[in-house]
């Protein structure tokens, strides 16, 4: 995804509330509300939950989510940081894991109540100001890495197509194109169930993107005959490296409606564990063929490394087709929220006029971004930036906050607990503090 900010940033290719209540509940586990498939929400006007997501469904929403167009820069992370990068990404995992678990067990942090989104748990933590920045940071990243991915698949399109009889319709064109078929998208489909064949394709195309890389260059270090020098690590630009890989795993601003519409919630961690350990594998394997092929010398995205030729335009293609699958799963998060605000239900509304009113909202939302993708002449090196300040707090460091927030008061904080979420602090801003430098860099 999802949110992988440095590639997306290469345009040219109050007071919180009381939670003395649950005191006597430190053992219970998130997802666990006695019937898992009616929880009862905090809001008076609870959304119309249908639990209908497997634990499959779930685990390829997730992968389509995250593992999105960072894949292509990882082989270049090694680059920069050395083959201490493959550690970074398992940790990069291990930290996405984390903060995605913790996350969820903030929404049940009150004995019997889940809260309806990650916004929610800003409030209950931070107040009323705290959901306010949240809401406005998580709501700008989803919302501009749409953008940026119609406007990816847009360019990617106009390059594959020259030389074909609609080569001359232009990049503005297929822009356009892309936009109108995540609009297509998201107004048929009503909630996350709805796009699950989009996340199967799009955990496709990521596979076989993955499967031409990593034979190309095995097949390419073969005719190489003086490998590239490599490095084990290299120490002065080891942050950039970490900040690259982590941003790659970036992907939690949608995991409070991916939980709400799983069939059994209780399987939440085991999903995000299972998606987060394959994800890692992928990564690992397209960075280490990569890397251990073209060197030093390796570029980003890898496709500039790769010998030339139809499985080239295949992973193109793929990785294209993944980009505009991820859109309309991306934005659920930003549309269930905001329908949730404005009262669009059927069960206020009517089904006829719930269906008019969300498709004109999501019309709307879609016109704004497309709007901005053809027009705003820095959207594309604007966004990064802000994109990269977001992203860093809402992914690492905003989590671990609102846990430790909302549970100081039910629980005893082991030192292990406090020196690893410490540590994911850090992370955070470290890729805070890269990510906009590298974002400001591109401009």
């Amino acid at each position: 995804m999802a949110l992988q900010q440095p590639l997306l940033g290469d345009r040219n290719t109050g007071g919180s509330e009381d939670t003395s209540s649950s005191n006597n509940n430190n053992s219970r586990s998130y997802g666990s509300l006695g019937n898992e498939n009616s929880p009862r929400y905090t809001s008076d006007s609870a959304p119309e939950v249908q639990r209908l997501s497997s634990t499959t469904e779930t685990f390829f929403h997730i992968v389509c989510i995250t593992a999105g167009t960072g894949i292509l820069q990882l082989p270049y992370a090694l680059k920069t940081g050395g083959w201490a990068g493959l550690a970074f990404i398992a940790l990069a995992g291990a930290v996405s894991a984390y903060t995605g678990k913790i996350l969820i067990q903030c929404l049940y942090y009150k004995h019997g109540v889940r809260l309806q989104s990650y916004s929610d748990v800003a409030k209950a933590a931070f107040g009323s100001r705290g959901r306010l920045i949240v809401r406005s940071l998580k709501d700008f990243n989803l919302l501009g890495v749409v953008g940026i991915y119609i406007i990816l698949a847009g360019i990617s399109i106009d390059s594959l197509v020259i030389g074909t009889p609609v080569g001359q319709l232009g990049e503005q064109f297929w822009i356009a194109m892309s936009a109108f078929a995540v609009w297509i998208a998201i107004v048929a489909a009503r909630q996350i169930h709805d796009v699950f064949v989009l996340s199967v394709f799009g955990t496709l195309t990521t596979v076989v993107m993955v499967v031409i890389v990593v034979w190309l260059g095995i097949g390419d270090s073969g005719l190489i005959d003086t490998r590239p020098p490599t490095k084990l690590i290299n120490i002065r630009t080891t942050p950039i490296s970490l900040a690259s890989i982590c941003f790659s795993f970036g992907g939690n601003l949608n995991w409070p409606e991916l939980e709400a519409s799983m069939k059994s919630p209780k399987k939440w961690s085991k999903a995000l564990s299972l998606a987060t350990a394959f994800i890692a594998f992928i990564y690992a394997s397209v960075a280490a063929v990569g890397y251990g092929v073209y060197g030093d010398n390796v570029r980003s995205p890898i496709f500039l490394s790769l010998p030339p030729g139809i499985a080239v335009v295949t992973a193109k293609a793929m990785i294209t087709a993944h980009v505009l699958l991820a859109c309309p799963i991306l934005l659920t998060a930003v549309f269930m929220e905001a329908e949730r605000d404005l009262g669009i239900s059927a069960g206020a509304l009517g089904a006829t006029k719930e269906w008019l009113y969300r498709a004109a909202f999501r019309t709307v939302l879609m016109l704004a971004i497309t709007f901005a993708a053809l027009f705003v002449s820095d959207f594309s090196k604007v966004v990064p930036i802000l994109g990269a300040i977001a992203a860093s707090m809402v992914v690492f460091v905003i989590p671990v906050a609102c846990y430790i927030r909302l549970f100081y008061q039910q629980r005893h904080f082991s030192q292990y607990e406090l020196a690893w979420s410490g540590l994911i602090v850090c992370i955070g801003l470290l890729c805070l503090v890269i990510g906009t430098m590298q974002a400001l860099a591109d401009l």
